[in-house]
């Protein structure tokens, strides 16, 4: 986005030194900029859609694409970046080194846009609702990228999503990213967990990265006129050892409850 505005300037500027011939059509160069904005985020989104009809749908993929991946990042950005959101990151030097299972609140469909985003360098797909999944566009990426699709009025479908999840994270294929609140909430109060995604960590034997999200429930409150600012605070990673499902919901809820309350008692910024 910020390319496309730098880009964008930089015709307007030609274009109305071209054409300007008095001081009183000044007036073209913003105009200008808005329509140079406007044909190259049009030309952006034309070449992702393109670019996006080599995906088969339905396919199942072992291993994210590099470059498709990429792709899907620069949307993210794009989308978040219009939508003036200022991210705020915290913990970034907690992450383990291998893949992981993300274990986050949800408030925005912003939020895995958000996580992806700082975490680019680290593969990251999500566990994600059907609906999701017929988004132009954005359906072929998600697929090829690994995202998989949870049933939840079915526990044999959605147990077989856990069970897939678990694989692509122990063959190093990719971490995975997962709102044990099954619903986006509405602000620092949670909601209760549903602790089968957790079955990831311990079918896989991976590390849980517990995080918490806040401010993107404001986005479209604040939009257009003012710039959102979003926490995305890694605070702890677990390893599940033996440990029951419910028994590390309840951990985790409670250090994501705690660090939450900082907001509503007005310690965060």
């Amino acid at each position: 986005m910020k390319k496309i505005a730098a880009l964008s300037g930089v015709c307007a500027v030609i274009y109305t030194l071209c054409k300007i011939k008095t001081a009183v059509q000044i007036w073209m160069l913003p105009v200008a900029f808005l329509g140079f904005c406007f044909l190259y985020a049009l030309l952006y989104w034309v070449f992702l859609g393109l670019f996006s009809l080599h995906i088969r749908l339905g396919e199942t993929y072992d291993r994210p694409s590099k470059v498709d991946y990429r792709l899907l990042n620069s949307a993210y950005r794009f989308l978040c970046t219009g939508a003036r959101v200022r991210i705020h990151v915290s913990g970034l030097e907690k992450l383990p080194k291998g893949r992981f299972l993300l274990v986050s609140n949800h408030l925005s469909r912003f939020d895995n846009m958000i996580q992806s985003v700082v975490l680019k360098d680290t593969e990251l797909a999500f566990i994600s609702k059907p609906s999701n999944f017929s988004i132009p566009i954005g359906r072929r990426y998600i697929t090829r990228c690994c995202y998989l699709s949870i049933d939840r009025g079915s526990a044999r479908n959605a147990l077989t999503t856990i069970h897939r999840a678990a694989e692509l994270i122990a063959s190093d294929a990719v971490s995975f990213g997962v709102y044990p609140e099954g619903h986006r909430g509405t602000g620092t109060t949670l909601q209760e967990f549903r602790p089968g995604c957790l079955k990831i960590a311990t079918k896989a034997g991976c590390p849980i990265v517990a995080a918490t999200i806040y401010g993107t429930q404001e986005i479209h409150r604040n939009f257009p006129w003012r710039v959102t600012d979003v926490y995305f605070d890694i605070l702890d990673v677990i390893q599940p050892g033996k440990k029951k499902s419910v028994e590390l919901s309840g951990q985790i809820r409670t250090e994501m409850q705690t660090h939450l309350n900082q907001f509503t008692n007005g310690e965060k910024p």
